[in-house]
């Protein structure tokens, strides 16, 4: 069954599980399980807007909501990602080759990225990708605190 379909304390406990079992894998292994898990969440095409951070929710009312849309889902990532003491973390907005535009989550510098492609963490140097905008992640870290 895919916890997105249960309850919120379901969820809830899934995601500490999550957190918990990923603390000692490389960071590559966290990526590939942080991004398996939320690639799991429904979506609707649009939640959160880019350009209103400061509304964004903290990562207890994104899983209590529980409406994603690829953005959330990618700042659920950086939740889990920062709470699990992995700070070399960016969120930015790219477009790719084909000129669509995605939410990514880099790791690394950026060695990972997350939140492009089901169920695949790319290993990249950005190359297939243009930055348009980058958020800071101070105000997520804020919210986890």
């Amino acid at each position: 069954m895919n916890i997105f379909q249960s309850t919120y304390e379901h969820r809830l406990r899934d995601w500490r599980q999550l957190r918990e079992t990923t603390k000692t894998l490389t960071l590559e292994q966290q990526c590939i399980e942080v991004d398996r898990w939320w690639q799991q969440t429904p979506f609707i095409s649009h939640h959160l807007h880019w350009h209103d951070q400061s509304n964004w929710p903290d990562p207890w009312t994104i899983l209590s909501e529980n409406i994603y849309c690829t953005l959330t889902r990618a700042v659920g990532m950086c939740y889990t990602l920062l709470m699990n003491e992995v700070n070399n973390v960016e969120l930015v907005l790219a477009r790719d080759e084909q000129s669509e535009e995605h939410y990514l989550v880099l790791v690394d510098k950026p060695k990972y990225t997350l939140n492009y492609w089901p169920n695949s963490v790319i290993s990249s140097n950005l190359s297939n990708f243009q930055v348009i905008s980058s958020k800071s992640l101070e105000s997520i870290k804020a919210k986890i605190k």
